[in-house]
């Protein structure tokens, strides 16, 4: 496993104030053939899938829009809330179902594009195949050179990866031991950590 520190921790402490997440630059790929026929069964029964291209209806081109939102999750209630990092407010989209959350939309600085989508539920389908509560050892095989990095602030304790083959989308891992606060714990301790929850990002 290739571990990064320094320059990517200071990036990712900038990056949570809008959206919990460091930029990373990796290159990846994706079946696109593959994620067109989900999103076309989802058209079709109304499943929320998460891919490389968006969340359900939410893509890269998509506003960070209340009334947007509200249209595109009618089954479900859709809450503009303010959140605070260090004291300073910012916006966020909540779409729940009851009283579960299944995912919090992030603006960009500017407040009008979709910055993150953090997926917190497993009524959203990732079309990686990976549900919430997939152990580490699932996801990757042991020894695999994944990049990946120690969550700061909200995230603080748990460890951010990136998923299989995929530039754009992340996967938060948490675990019951607890290891050096800004540390990746070794290889060995993440085997039977759980993936928490997975973070969208459009396509840079």
């Amino acid at each position: 496993m290739h571990m990064k520190h320094g320059s990517l921790l200071s990036t990712f402490s900038q990056i949570f104030i809008i959206g919990f997440i460091s930029l990373f630059t990796l290159v990846g790929c994706g079946g696109d053939g593959d994620e067109n026929m989900k999103m076309k069964q989802a058209e079709e029964d109304k499943t929320i899938v998460l891919s490389a291209n968006g969340v359900g209806p939410i893509n890269a081109s998509t506003s960070f829009n209340m009334h947007q939102m509200t249209l595109a999750f009618s089954d479900y209630n859709v809450v503009e809330e303010l959140n605070y990092q260090s004291g300073s407010p910012y916006p966020i989209i909540r779409i729940s179902e009851g009283i579960k959350t299944i995912m919090t939309i992030i603006p960009d600085g500017s407040q009008k594009n979709i910055f993150s989508i953090i997926v917190e539920d497993n009524l959203i389908i990732n079309s990686l195949g990976h549900r919430l509560g997939t152990s580490y050892s699932e996801v990757y095989t042991y020894g695999q050179n994944e990049e990946c990095q120690a969550g700061v602030d909200d995230m603080s304790g748990k460890v951010i990866c990136y998923a299989p083959k995929s530039p754009n989308i992340l996967y938060v891992f948490n675990g019951s031991s607890v290891g050096e606060v800004g540390v990746v714990p070794a290889v060995d301790v993440l085997q039977d950590w759980g993936l928490e929850s997975i973070i969208w990002r459009p396509k840079l």
